[in-house]
Order: C-alpha cells, then structure tokens, then sequence
C-alpha cells in the first residue's frame, strides 16, 4: 500500500503539470498565432519563425515550387505575361471607346425622336383641339335644327338614327323640345329613349 502512494503521486504530479501548465500553453500559442494572423502580423510571425532552422528550408522549397510551377503552367515569362496584359488592357480600352462612341450616337437618336414626338404631339393636340369645338358646334347646330321643326318630323328623324346619337341630342334640348318629340315617338321608343337617358 505504501508502494502504491509514491507511485501514485508521481503520476498525479506528472497529471497536475500536463494538465495545468502544458495543455493551457499549448493553447494559448496557438490561439496567438491564430490571432497575430487573423489581426495581420502573420508576415511577422513567419519571418521570425524563419530564423528556426527546420521551417525556414520548406519555406524556400514551396517558393521554388511555386515559381517554377507558374512557369511551367503557363509557359512564358514575367515580361511576355505583362506584355499580354498589355495587349489586353489595349483592347478592353479600344472596345471601351466603341462602346461610348454608340452610346452617344444613341443618345442623340433619342433626343431627335423625343423632339419629333413632342412635334407630332403638339400637331395632334392641335388638330384634336379643333375638333371638339366643331364637334359641339356640329350638335347644337342638329339640335337646334331638330327644336325648330316640328314636332313629328324631328321625332321620326330621332327614330330613325342611332339610339346614342339621339341620346345625346336629347340631352342637350331644351325640356319642352324633348318631350314634344317623345310625345310624338312610338311609346316603346321613347320609352326606351328615357330609360337610356336616365342611366
């Protein structure tokens, strides 16, 4: 029994360290590392880990790698590349300059036929503007004409046209006018006449 104690002693000690101070050490660096790259001091932390011996030669080796692997896959050095870029950035600029070239001549397209609108526009307003007065005019010059016959003639002439058409003439009469010709009409008409006024 006192053999076991000692035994279990060391091992709790051993148990105290590795749990206490290793394990919490071990964390706390790499929480550090991960923070001094999440923050941007990673450059930092790379060269100072560069002065250990056994990371700075895998480091040199993957930059070799991944230079001759950029020549390799694309097959033409830095200046030919530049070049390239070159050249493309020449077209891209000519294509550029074709494009706002289009799209002012487009500009002016529209700004010519929003012009011929507004013309065409005010032409029709204007000619739309003419008609309604000679429209009205042309009514209450039929209604007049229908007030001064007589009774009987205008109410057949009434019966024979259009029922919208009488309406509206109807309308405008004057009372004793209208209702000298409906008294005149076939009662069904009139009747129909009236039901379509008063709607």
């Amino acid at each position: 029994m006192s053999k076991n104690k000692p035994k279990e002693s060391g091992q709790s000690k051993f148990l105290v360290f590795f749990m206490v101070i290793l394990i919490p050490a071990v964390f706390a660096l790499i929480l550090a590392v991960v923070l001094a790259f999440y923050f941007g001091f990673g450059d930092q932390l790379q060269r100072l880990a560069s002065v250990l011996p056994f990371i700075e030669e895998p480091q040199e080796e993957m930059e070799d790698a991944s230079e001759s692997g950029e020549e390799s896959e694309e097959g033409i050095s830095d200046e030919e590349y530049i070049l390239q870029l070159e050249n493309e950035n020449e077209t891209y600029l000519q294509e550029i300059t074709r494009i706002e070239s289009e799209l002012n001549s487009k500009d002016e397209e529209i700004v010519s036929l929003q012009e011929e609108l507004v013309t065409i526009q005010s032409e029709d307003l204007g000619i739309e503007g003419e008609e309604p007065e000679n429209d009205t005019t042309d009514i209450n010059d039929i209604v007049k004409t229908l007030e001064e016959m007589t009774s009987s003639k205008a109410a057949d002439i009434i019966g024979e046209i259009p029922q919208d058409e009488a309406i509206t003439y109807l309308r405008i009469m004057q009372v004793n006018s209208r209702s000298e010709i409906l008294s005149k009409m076939d009662a069904e008409a009139a009747a129909g006449l009236l039901s379509e006024m008063s709607n």
